[in-house]
Protein backbone atom coordinates (compact mmCIF):
# COMPACT_ATOMS: atom_id res chain seq x y z
CA UNK A 1 0.00 0.00 0.00
CA UNK A 2 1.08 3.58 -0.53
CA UNK A 3 3.94 4.71 1.93
CA UNK A 4 6.44 7.40 2.09
CA UNK A 5 10.44 6.90 2.52
CA UNK A 6 13.09 7.72 0.39
CA UNK A 7 12.90 6.56 -3.32
CA UNK A 8 14.87 4.19 -5.07
CA UNK A 9 16.60 3.84 -8.58
CA UNK A 10 15.75 1.09 -10.90
CA UNK A 11 19.04 -0.18 -10.31
CA UNK A 12 18.81 -0.58 -6.45
CA UNK A 13 14.76 -1.83 -7.21
CA UNK A 14 16.53 -4.91 -9.22
CA UNK A 15 19.48 -5.27 -6.20
CA UNK A 16 16.23 -5.98 -3.87
CA UNK A 17 14.67 -8.33 -6.25
CA UNK A 18 18.09 -10.65 -6.77
CA UNK A 19 18.63 -14.15 -5.39
CA UNK A 20 18.26 -13.89 -2.28
CA UNK A 21 17.11 -10.62 -2.01
CA UNK A 22 13.78 -9.55 0.94
CA UNK A 23 10.94 -9.48 -1.49
CA UNK A 24 9.47 -7.58 1.10
CA UNK A 25 11.61 -4.65 1.22
CA UNK A 26 11.03 -4.80 -2.54
CA UNK A 27 7.35 -4.24 -1.82
CA UNK A 28 7.72 -1.39 0.01
CA UNK A 29 10.22 0.16 -2.62
CA UNK A 30 8.03 -0.30 -5.12
CA UNK A 31 5.72 1.54 -3.20
CA UNK A 32 7.43 4.38 -2.79
CA UNK A 33 9.22 4.66 -6.02
CA UNK A 34 7.03 3.39 -8.88
CA UNK A 35 5.62 7.04 -9.83
CA UNK A 36 8.62 8.71 -10.60
CA UNK A 37 9.98 6.01 -12.61
CA UNK A 38 7.38 4.88 -14.74
CA UNK A 39 7.34 7.64 -17.23
CA UNK A 40 10.85 5.90 -18.80
CA UNK A 41 11.13 2.59 -16.86
CA UNK A 42 7.82 0.68 -17.47
CA UNK A 43 9.26 -2.16 -18.66
CA UNK A 44 11.73 -2.52 -16.10
CA UNK A 45 9.28 -2.45 -12.69
CA UNK A 46 6.67 -4.52 -14.64
CA UNK A 47 9.82 -7.35 -14.81
CA UNK A 48 10.71 -6.41 -11.18
CA UNK A 49 6.29 -6.33 -10.43
CA UNK A 50 6.66 -9.76 -12.22
CA UNK A 51 9.18 -11.38 -10.11
CA UNK A 52 7.64 -10.58 -6.72
CA UNK A 53 5.15 -13.13 -5.24
CA UNK A 54 1.31 -12.62 -6.64
CA UNK A 55 -0.19 -12.77 -3.27
CA UNK A 56 2.30 -9.48 -2.13
CA UNK A 57 0.71 -7.56 -4.04
CA UNK A 58 -2.10 -8.19 -6.67
CA UNK A 59 -4.53 -7.15 -4.11
CA UNK A 60 -2.61 -4.02 -3.23
CA UNK A 61 -4.74 -1.29 -5.40
CA UNK A 62 -1.40 1.31 -5.37
CA UNK A 63 0.99 -1.31 -6.69
CA UNK A 64 -1.29 -2.97 -9.14
CA UNK A 65 -2.95 0.82 -10.56
CA UNK A 66 1.13 1.09 -10.97
CA UNK A 67 1.31 -1.97 -12.79
CA UNK A 68 -1.10 -0.40 -15.13
CA UNK A 69 0.30 2.91 -15.46
CA UNK A 70 3.52 1.55 -17.01
CA UNK A 71 1.89 0.70 -19.72
CA UNK A 72 2.37 4.70 -20.98
CA UNK A 73 5.90 4.60 -20.31
CA UNK A 74 7.92 5.58 -23.24
CA UNK A 75 8.22 2.47 -25.66
CA UNK A 76 5.91 0.66 -24.08
CA UNK A 77 3.72 -1.50 -26.64
CA UNK A 78 0.57 -1.13 -25.64
CA UNK A 79 -1.97 1.72 -24.27
CA UNK A 80 -4.81 -0.55 -23.92
CA UNK A 81 -3.27 -3.34 -21.29
CA UNK A 82 -3.24 -0.58 -18.73
CA UNK A 83 -7.24 -0.43 -18.33
CA UNK A 84 -8.00 -3.79 -16.90
CA UNK A 85 -5.29 -3.45 -14.08
CA UNK A 86 -6.59 0.42 -12.79
CA UNK A 87 -10.11 -1.35 -13.21
CA UNK A 88 -8.63 -3.93 -10.31
CA UNK A 89 -7.22 -1.16 -8.84
CA UNK A 90 -10.10 1.06 -7.82
CA UNK A 91 -11.81 -2.59 -7.45
CA UNK A 92 -9.72 -3.22 -4.58
CA UNK A 93 -10.03 0.03 -2.73
CA UNK A 94 -11.79 0.42 0.52
CA UNK A 95 -12.37 3.35 2.93
CA UNK A 96 -8.42 2.35 4.27
CA UNK A 97 -6.95 3.00 1.38
CA UNK A 98 -5.13 6.24 1.87
CA UNK A 99 -6.08 9.52 -0.13
CA UNK A 100 -3.03 10.03 -1.97
CA UNK A 101 -3.45 6.78 -3.49
CA UNK A 102 -6.91 7.35 -4.41
CA UNK A 103 -6.10 10.89 -6.10
CA UNK A 104 -2.52 9.33 -7.87
CA UNK A 105 -4.49 6.20 -9.51
CA UNK A 106 -7.49 8.33 -10.42
CA UNK A 107 -4.89 10.71 -12.52
CA UNK A 108 -2.48 8.06 -13.42
CA UNK A 109 -5.72 6.63 -14.70
CA UNK A 110 -6.87 10.11 -16.56
CA UNK A 111 -3.71 9.70 -18.51
CA UNK A 112 -4.21 6.04 -20.14
CA UNK A 113 -7.52 6.82 -20.87
CA UNK A 114 -6.35 9.81 -22.48
CA UNK A 115 -4.16 8.36 -24.20
CA UNK A 116 -6.43 5.89 -25.96
CA UNK A 117 -8.58 9.22 -27.17
CA UNK A 118 -11.18 8.44 -24.25
CA UNK A 119 -11.60 12.18 -23.67
CA UNK A 120 -14.68 12.05 -21.75
CA UNK A 121 -13.46 9.76 -19.24
CA UNK A 122 -10.35 11.04 -19.31
CA UNK A 123 -11.49 14.18 -18.19
CA UNK A 124 -14.04 13.05 -15.41
CA UNK A 125 -11.44 11.20 -14.24
CA UNK A 126 -8.98 14.19 -13.78
CA UNK A 127 -12.15 15.93 -12.28
CA UNK A 128 -12.76 13.51 -9.97
CA UNK A 129 -8.98 13.91 -8.62
CA UNK A 130 -9.66 17.98 -8.29
CA UNK A 131 -12.75 17.31 -6.92
CA UNK A 132 -11.23 15.12 -3.74
CA UNK A 133 -8.27 17.40 -3.26
CA UNK A 134 -9.89 20.75 -2.87
CA UNK A 135 -12.08 20.25 0.23
CA UNK A 136 -9.69 18.21 1.91
CA UNK A 137 -8.00 19.45 4.94
CA UNK A 138 -6.17 16.30 6.07
CA UNK A 139 -3.80 16.14 3.67
CA UNK A 140 -0.85 18.50 3.71
CA UNK A 141 -1.20 22.06 2.27
CA UNK A 142 1.91 20.91 0.11
CA UNK A 143 0.48 17.37 -0.79
CA UNK A 144 -2.31 19.33 -2.14
CA UNK A 145 -1.34 22.39 -3.98
CA UNK A 146 0.86 18.90 -5.83
CA UNK A 147 -1.97 17.15 -6.84
CA UNK A 148 -3.40 20.36 -7.91
CA UNK A 149 -0.78 20.88 -10.51
CA UNK A 150 -1.13 17.23 -11.27
CA UNK A 151 -5.14 17.64 -11.96
CA UNK A 152 -4.67 20.72 -13.61
CA UNK A 153 -1.78 18.99 -16.23
CA UNK A 154 -4.35 15.97 -17.25
CA UNK A 155 -7.38 18.59 -17.39
CA UNK A 156 -5.23 20.92 -19.64
CA UNK A 157 -4.24 18.76 -22.15
CA UNK A 158 -7.80 16.70 -22.29
CA UNK A 159 -9.68 20.11 -22.70
CA UNK A 160 -6.71 20.83 -25.67
CA UNK A 161 -8.06 17.99 -27.48
CA UNK A 162 -11.57 18.65 -26.60
CA UNK A 163 -10.99 22.12 -28.29
CA UNK A 164 -11.57 24.52 -25.14
CA UNK A 165 -8.38 26.37 -25.67
CA UNK A 166 -9.27 29.43 -22.87
CA UNK A 167 -9.70 26.78 -20.05
CA UNK A 168 -6.76 24.43 -21.28
CA UNK A 169 -4.71 27.35 -20.83
CA UNK A 170 -5.81 28.53 -17.65
CA UNK A 171 -5.21 24.45 -16.20
CA UNK A 172 -1.94 24.16 -18.03
CA UNK A 173 -0.44 27.67 -17.24
CA UNK A 174 -1.25 26.76 -13.55
CA UNK A 175 0.50 23.59 -13.99
CA UNK A 176 3.52 25.05 -15.44
CA UNK A 177 3.59 27.79 -12.72
CA UNK A 178 3.68 24.81 -10.17
CA UNK A 179 5.81 22.73 -12.16
CA UNK A 180 9.50 23.15 -10.89
CA UNK A 181 8.37 22.24 -7.17
CA UNK A 182 5.83 19.77 -7.54
CA UNK A 183 5.36 17.41 -11.17
CA UNK A 184 7.90 15.28 -11.88
CA UNK A 185 10.11 15.38 -14.76
CA UNK A 186 8.20 13.88 -16.88
CA UNK A 187 5.28 15.49 -16.21
CA UNK A 188 6.99 18.97 -17.01
CA UNK A 189 8.19 18.08 -20.06
CA UNK A 190 4.68 16.81 -21.34
CA UNK A 191 3.15 20.48 -20.11
CA UNK A 192 4.93 22.90 -21.71
CA UNK A 193 5.06 20.67 -24.96
CA UNK A 194 1.41 21.03 -24.56
CA UNK A 195 1.10 24.65 -23.71
CA UNK A 196 3.47 25.31 -27.02
CA UNK A 197 1.06 23.51 -28.84
CA UNK A 198 -1.67 24.96 -27.50
CA UNK A 199 0.09 28.40 -28.11
CA UNK A 200 0.89 27.41 -31.57
CA UNK A 201 -2.89 26.78 -31.76
CA UNK A 202 -3.85 30.20 -30.84
CA UNK A 203 -1.46 31.98 -33.38
CA UNK A 204 1.71 32.85 -31.04
CA UNK A 205 4.31 30.97 -32.59
CA UNK A 206 6.91 32.58 -30.59
CA UNK A 207 5.42 31.57 -27.29
CA UNK A 208 5.08 28.44 -28.86
CA UNK A 209 8.77 28.19 -29.54
CA UNK A 210 9.48 29.27 -26.12
CA UNK A 211 7.40 26.60 -24.21
CA UNK A 212 9.24 24.33 -26.97
CA UNK A 213 12.77 25.03 -25.90
CA UNK A 214 11.44 25.19 -22.21
CA UNK A 215 10.16 21.22 -22.97
CA UNK A 216 13.58 20.37 -24.49
CA UNK A 217 15.21 21.95 -21.64
CA UNK A 218 13.29 19.81 -19.28
CA UNK A 219 13.70 16.61 -21.24
CA UNK A 220 17.81 16.89 -21.26
CA UNK A 221 18.68 14.02 -22.67
CA UNK A 222 16.20 11.30 -21.43
CA UNK A 223 14.99 10.92 -24.38
CA UNK A 224 12.04 12.44 -23.46
CA UNK A 225 10.99 14.83 -25.74
CA UNK A 226 11.26 12.18 -28.94
CA UNK A 227 8.42 10.45 -27.12
CA UNK A 228 4.49 10.81 -26.54
CA UNK A 229 5.44 13.41 -23.56
CA UNK A 230 7.30 15.83 -25.87
CA UNK A 231 5.58 15.09 -28.99
CA UNK A 232 3.12 18.39 -28.72
CA UNK A 233 6.15 20.22 -28.72
CA UNK A 234 8.00 18.45 -31.68
CA UNK A 235 4.47 18.40 -33.69
CA UNK A 236 4.52 22.49 -33.04
CA UNK A 237 7.85 23.32 -34.12
CA UNK A 238 7.04 21.09 -37.39
CA UNK A 239 3.85 23.03 -38.09
CA UNK A 240 5.57 26.31 -37.60
CA UNK A 241 8.08 25.51 -39.73
CA UNK A 242 5.56 24.74 -42.38
CA UNK A 243 3.37 28.32 -41.98
CA UNK A 244 7.01 29.65 -42.40
CA UNK A 245 7.95 27.64 -45.79
CA UNK A 246 10.93 26.29 -44.03
CA UNK A 247 10.68 23.16 -46.05
CA UNK A 248 14.16 21.65 -45.42
CA UNK A 249 13.76 21.73 -41.61
CA UNK A 250 10.10 20.13 -41.89
CA UNK A 251 11.15 17.55 -43.72
CA UNK A 252 14.07 16.87 -41.07
CA UNK A 253 11.74 17.20 -38.51
CA UNK A 254 8.81 15.02 -39.93
CA UNK A 255 10.05 11.59 -38.97
CA UNK A 256 11.43 12.40 -35.71
CA UNK A 257 7.53 13.59 -35.29
CA UNK A 258 6.06 10.04 -36.34
CA UNK A 259 8.11 8.25 -33.83
CA UNK A 260 7.68 10.53 -31.32
CA UNK A 261 3.91 10.37 -31.19
CA UNK A 262 3.45 7.23 -32.44
CA UNK A 263 0.42 4.90 -30.03
CA UNK A 264 -0.27 8.22 -27.99
CA UNK A 265 -2.86 10.40 -28.14
CA UNK A 266 -0.62 12.91 -30.38
CA UNK A 267 -0.86 10.40 -32.94
CA UNK A 268 -2.88 12.14 -35.17
CA UNK A 269 -2.16 15.03 -34.53
CA UNK A 270 1.30 14.12 -35.44
CA UNK A 271 0.22 12.62 -38.91
CA UNK A 272 -1.51 15.79 -39.63
CA UNK A 273 1.66 17.60 -38.79
CA UNK A 274 3.58 15.30 -41.45
CA UNK A 275 0.81 15.25 -44.13
CA UNK A 276 0.94 19.70 -43.74
CA UNK A 277 4.66 19.35 -44.81
CA UNK A 278 3.13 18.25 -48.11
CA UNK A 279 1.61 21.32 -48.40
CA UNK A 280 4.88 22.86 -49.21
CA UNK A 281 6.74 19.79 -50.93
CA UNK A 282 3.69 19.82 -53.14
CA UNK A 283 3.49 15.90 -52.67
CA UNK A 284 -0.33 16.51 -51.85
CA UNK A 285 -1.31 12.77 -52.77
CA UNK A 286 1.21 11.28 -50.13
CA UNK A 287 -0.38 14.18 -47.76
CA UNK A 288 -4.21 12.46 -48.33
CA UNK A 289 -2.33 9.16 -47.73
CA UNK A 290 -1.06 10.39 -44.31
CA UNK A 291 -4.57 11.97 -43.45
CA UNK A 292 -6.26 8.84 -44.21
CA UNK A 293 -3.76 6.91 -41.29
CA UNK A 294 -4.92 9.69 -39.14
CA UNK A 295 -8.52 9.35 -39.74
CA UNK A 296 -7.78 5.76 -38.70
CA UNK A 297 -6.16 6.81 -35.57
CA UNK A 298 -8.85 9.39 -33.93
CA UNK A 299 -11.57 7.22 -35.47
CA UNK A 300 -12.51 5.64 -32.27
CA UNK A 301 -11.67 8.60 -30.03
CA UNK A 302 -14.76 9.39 -27.47
CA UNK A 303 -15.92 12.57 -28.25
CA UNK A 304 -13.68 12.92 -30.96
CA UNK A 305 -12.54 16.56 -30.42
CA UNK A 306 -10.70 18.91 -32.80
CA UNK A 307 -8.72 16.54 -34.48
CA UNK A 308 -11.68 15.75 -37.02
CA UNK A 309 -11.93 19.68 -38.06
CA UNK A 310 -7.92 20.09 -38.05
CA UNK A 311 -7.31 16.77 -40.35
CA UNK A 312 -10.67 17.78 -42.85
CA UNK A 313 -10.01 21.03 -43.34
CA UNK A 314 -6.14 19.69 -44.55
CA UNK A 315 -7.47 17.12 -46.41
CA UNK A 316 -9.94 19.43 -48.58
CA UNK A 317 -6.77 21.86 -48.88
CA UNK A 318 -4.81 18.64 -50.40
CA UNK A 319 -8.09 18.37 -52.45
CA UNK A 320 -7.96 21.55 -53.67
CA UNK A 321 -4.59 21.78 -54.83
CA UNK A 322 -5.54 18.66 -56.68
CA UNK A 323 -8.30 20.26 -58.58
CA UNK A 324 -10.90 18.12 -56.78
CA UNK A 325 -13.22 21.18 -56.24
CA UNK A 326 -16.68 19.54 -55.48
CA UNK A 327 -15.09 17.21 -53.02
CA UNK A 328 -13.63 19.74 -50.83
CA UNK A 329 -16.70 21.71 -50.82
CA UNK A 330 -18.46 18.73 -49.61
CA UNK A 331 -15.81 18.53 -47.08
CA UNK A 332 -15.48 22.05 -45.70
CA UNK A 333 -19.32 22.56 -46.16
CA UNK A 334 -19.50 19.51 -42.92
CA UNK A 335 -17.11 21.53 -40.63
CA UNK A 336 -17.45 24.02 -38.21
CA UNK A 337 -14.68 26.28 -36.69
CA UNK A 338 -12.82 25.21 -33.23
CA UNK A 339 -12.53 28.00 -30.40
CA UNK A 340 -11.18 31.55 -31.54
CA UNK A 341 -11.54 29.72 -34.80
CA UNK A 342 -8.06 28.50 -34.48
CA UNK A 343 -8.92 26.25 -37.50
CA UNK A 344 -11.13 27.98 -39.48
CA UNK A 345 -13.06 26.33 -42.89
CA UNK A 346 -14.61 29.36 -43.47
CA UNK A 347 -11.34 30.79 -45.18
CA UNK A 348 -11.14 27.99 -47.62
CA UNK A 349 -15.05 28.47 -48.42
CA UNK A 350 -14.34 32.45 -49.21
CA UNK A 351 -10.96 31.17 -50.99
CA UNK A 352 -13.16 28.91 -53.63
CA UNK A 353 -15.94 31.66 -53.87
CA UNK A 354 -13.38 33.86 -54.27
CA UNK A 355 -11.84 31.66 -57.22
CA UNK A 356 -15.10 31.13 -58.38
CA UNK A 357 -15.98 34.77 -59.26
CA UNK A 358 -18.72 35.39 -55.93
CA UNK A 359 -16.80 38.19 -54.41
CA UNK A 360 -20.09 38.90 -52.35
CA UNK A 361 -19.76 34.99 -51.32
CA UNK A 362 -16.25 35.71 -50.25
CA UNK A 363 -17.47 38.52 -47.70
CA UNK A 364 -20.05 36.84 -46.73
CA UNK A 365 -18.22 33.78 -45.83
CA UNK A 366 -15.85 35.64 -43.51
CA UNK A 367 -18.42 37.75 -41.70
CA UNK A 368 -17.80 35.23 -38.82
CA UNK A 369 -14.50 35.66 -38.66
CA UNK A 370 -14.83 39.31 -39.19
CA UNK A 371 -17.24 40.13 -36.29
CA UNK A 372 -14.56 38.12 -33.67
CA UNK A 373 -12.29 40.59 -34.05
CA UNK A 374 -9.14 40.17 -32.08
CA UNK A 375 -10.38 36.86 -30.48
CA UNK A 376 -9.86 35.37 -33.53
CA UNK A 377 -6.95 33.21 -33.34
CA UNK A 378 -3.52 34.78 -35.58
CA UNK A 379 -3.14 31.40 -36.94
CA UNK A 380 -5.96 31.65 -39.37
CA UNK A 381 -6.85 35.78 -39.10
CA UNK A 382 -4.16 36.33 -42.04
CA UNK A 383 -5.77 34.23 -44.16
CA UNK A 384 -9.10 36.13 -43.71
CA UNK A 385 -7.44 39.52 -43.90
CA UNK A 386 -5.39 38.49 -47.27
CA UNK A 387 -9.20 37.04 -48.82
CA UNK A 388 -10.31 40.02 -47.35
CA UNK A 389 -8.70 42.54 -49.04
CA UNK A 390 -8.78 40.38 -52.50
CA UNK A 391 -12.54 40.55 -52.09
CA UNK A 392 -12.61 44.55 -52.00
CA UNK A 393 -9.89 45.21 -54.55
CA UNK A 394 -12.28 43.10 -56.71
CA UNK A 395 -15.09 45.36 -56.00
CA UNK A 396 -13.55 48.73 -56.48
CA UNK A 397 -12.75 49.47 -52.73
CA UNK A 398 -8.74 49.80 -52.56
CA UNK A 399 -8.25 51.87 -49.15
CA UNK A 400 -10.55 49.38 -47.13
CA UNK A 401 -8.45 46.30 -49.43
CA UNK A 402 -5.03 48.62 -48.63
CA UNK A 403 -6.00 49.14 -45.28
CA UNK A 404 -7.04 45.01 -44.31
CA UNK A 405 -4.00 43.75 -46.48
CA UNK A 406 -1.53 45.80 -44.40
CA UNK A 407 -3.74 43.96 -41.55
CA UNK A 408 -2.58 40.78 -42.85
CA UNK A 409 1.17 41.61 -43.71
CA UNK A 410 1.32 42.91 -39.89
CA UNK A 411 -0.29 39.22 -38.60
CA UNK A 412 2.43 37.48 -41.27
CA UNK A 413 5.49 39.52 -39.64
CA UNK A 414 4.77 38.69 -36.36
CA UNK A 415 4.54 35.21 -36.89
CA UNK A 416 7.23 34.87 -39.59
CA UNK A 417 4.19 33.38 -41.70
CA UNK A 418 4.63 32.42 -45.60
CA UNK A 419 2.02 29.94 -46.23
CA UNK A 420 -0.99 32.19 -46.13
CA UNK A 421 0.20 34.07 -49.50
CA UNK A 422 -0.64 31.28 -51.27
CA UNK A 423 -4.37 31.79 -50.76
CA UNK A 424 -5.22 34.88 -53.47
CA UNK A 425 -4.42 33.91 -56.53
CA UNK A 426 -1.01 35.03 -58.13
CA UNK A 427 -2.46 37.94 -59.75
CA UNK A 428 -4.45 39.83 -57.44
CA UNK A 429 -1.65 39.14 -55.15
CA UNK A 430 1.01 41.20 -56.93
CA UNK A 431 -1.31 44.02 -57.48
CA UNK A 432 -1.89 43.74 -53.63
CA UNK A 433 2.07 43.83 -52.70
CA UNK A 434 3.00 46.53 -55.83
CA UNK A 435 0.20 49.13 -53.85
CA UNK A 436 1.56 48.03 -50.63
CA UNK A 437 5.54 48.27 -51.51
CA UNK A 438 4.51 51.93 -52.04
CA UNK A 439 3.56 52.36 -48.24
CA UNK A 440 5.29 52.44 -45.35
CA UNK A 441 5.68 49.39 -43.90
CA UNK A 442 8.16 47.75 -40.72
CA UNK A 443 11.05 46.30 -41.78
CA UNK A 444 9.63 42.65 -40.33
CA UNK A 445 6.64 43.12 -43.32
CA UNK A 446 9.14 44.48 -46.04
CA UNK A 447 11.32 41.12 -45.22
CA UNK A 448 7.99 39.26 -46.20
CA UNK A 449 8.00 41.37 -49.79
CA UNK A 450 11.45 38.90 -50.50
CA UNK A 451 9.77 35.70 -49.45
CA UNK A 452 6.47 35.90 -50.87
CA UNK A 453 6.74 33.60 -53.62
CA UNK A 454 4.22 35.47 -56.41
CA UNK A 455 6.72 38.77 -55.88
CA UNK A 456 7.96 36.99 -59.95
CA UNK A 457 6.11 35.37 -61.83
CA UNK A 458 6.45 32.27 -63.25
CA UNK A 459 5.28 32.59 -66.32
CA UNK A 460 8.17 35.27 -67.91
CA UNK A 461 10.29 33.79 -70.48
CA UNK A 462 13.42 35.37 -68.58
CA UNK A 463 13.01 33.70 -65.51
CA UNK A 464 16.38 32.10 -65.83
CA UNK A 465 18.64 35.13 -67.43
CA UNK A 466 17.34 36.26 -64.01
CA UNK A 467 19.29 33.51 -62.59
CA UNK A 468 23.23 33.91 -61.40
CA UNK A 469 25.57 31.52 -62.93
CA UNK A 470 26.28 30.22 -59.34
CA UNK A 471 22.10 29.90 -58.97
CA UNK A 472 22.08 27.99 -62.38
CA UNK A 473 24.55 25.42 -60.80
CA UNK A 474 22.26 25.01 -57.51
CA UNK A 475 19.32 24.77 -59.72
CA UNK A 476 20.95 21.79 -61.72
CA UNK A 477 22.24 19.94 -58.35
CA UNK A 478 18.56 20.26 -57.13
CA UNK A 479 17.90 18.48 -60.62
CA UNK A 480 20.36 15.84 -59.74
CA UNK A 481 18.60 15.36 -56.44
CA UNK A 482 21.96 15.94 -54.32
CA UNK A 483 21.47 17.29 -50.68
CA UNK A 484 22.58 21.01 -48.99
CA UNK A 485 25.55 19.31 -48.09
CA UNK A 486 26.41 17.59 -50.80
CA UNK A 487 25.97 21.11 -52.98
CA UNK A 488 28.30 22.73 -50.37
CA UNK A 489 31.24 20.28 -50.96
CA UNK A 490 30.58 20.19 -54.85
CA UNK A 491 30.19 24.21 -55.00
CA UNK A 492 33.13 24.05 -52.65
CA UNK A 493 31.10 26.45 -50.36
CA UNK A 494 29.28 26.68 -46.93
CA UNK A 495 25.99 25.25 -46.27
CA UNK A 496 24.54 28.71 -45.24
CA UNK A 497 25.68 30.32 -48.51
CA UNK A 498 23.82 27.09 -50.33
CA UNK A 499 20.57 28.44 -48.72
CA UNK A 500 21.53 31.52 -49.40
CA UNK A 501 21.41 30.50 -52.99
CA UNK A 502 18.30 28.30 -52.75
CA UNK A 503 16.30 31.23 -51.10
CA UNK A 504 17.23 33.29 -54.07
CA UNK A 505 16.36 31.14 -56.34
CA UNK A 506 13.01 29.76 -55.47
CA UNK A 507 12.11 33.72 -55.19
CA UNK A 508 13.08 33.96 -58.72
CA UNK A 509 11.57 31.15 -60.22
CA UNK A 510 8.47 32.11 -57.98
CA UNK A 511 8.62 28.63 -55.92
CA UNK A 512 8.19 27.69 -52.33
CA UNK A 513 9.70 24.16 -52.61
CA UNK A 514 12.53 22.01 -53.40
CA UNK A 515 10.26 19.84 -55.82
CA UNK A 516 8.08 22.58 -57.33
CA UNK A 517 12.00 24.07 -58.11
CA UNK A 518 13.15 20.98 -59.72
CA UNK A 519 9.62 20.76 -61.75
CA UNK A 520 10.07 24.72 -62.78
CA UNK A 521 13.60 23.84 -63.83
CA UNK A 522 12.56 20.88 -65.77
CA UNK A 523 10.05 23.15 -67.31
CA UNK A 524 13.04 25.54 -68.71
CA UNK A 525 15.24 22.61 -69.63
CA UNK A 526 17.53 24.02 -72.51
CA UNK A 527 17.35 27.42 -70.72
CA UNK A 528 19.25 26.28 -67.47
Amino acid sequence: MYTAGEESSLDELRALAAPGGDAAALFRALGVSWTSLVGLEGGGLRELMDALPPELWDSDPWLVGGYGATWRSVGSPSRSAALPYFDAAFGAMTDATPLPAVLGLHLHHSAALRSLGRLGDALAAADRAADLVAPDTTLPLAWRIRFGAKAALQRGITLYHLGDYDLAKTELRTAAGLAPTNLLRVEQVECYAALAMLEYSLGEFEAASGYARVAREASGDSGLLESPFGAAALIAELLICVERNRIDDAEALAPVVAAASARSDWEPLGLYAQAAVTIISETYVGGLDLLRRCLQSYRKWEPPGTIVTVSEGLRATLLLRLGQIDTAWDILGSLTPTQHHANCPARFIAHLRFLSGDVQGTLAALADCVAMGDAHSGRTLVDVYLLLAAAHYRLGNPSVADVTFDRGLVVAAHNGMRIPFRLVPKDVMRTMLARATERPQTDAVRELFTDIDTTGSTDSDDTTAQLSERERDIVRALVRGRTVGEMADELFISVNTVKSHLKSVYRKLGVSSRQAAIKRARELGHQL
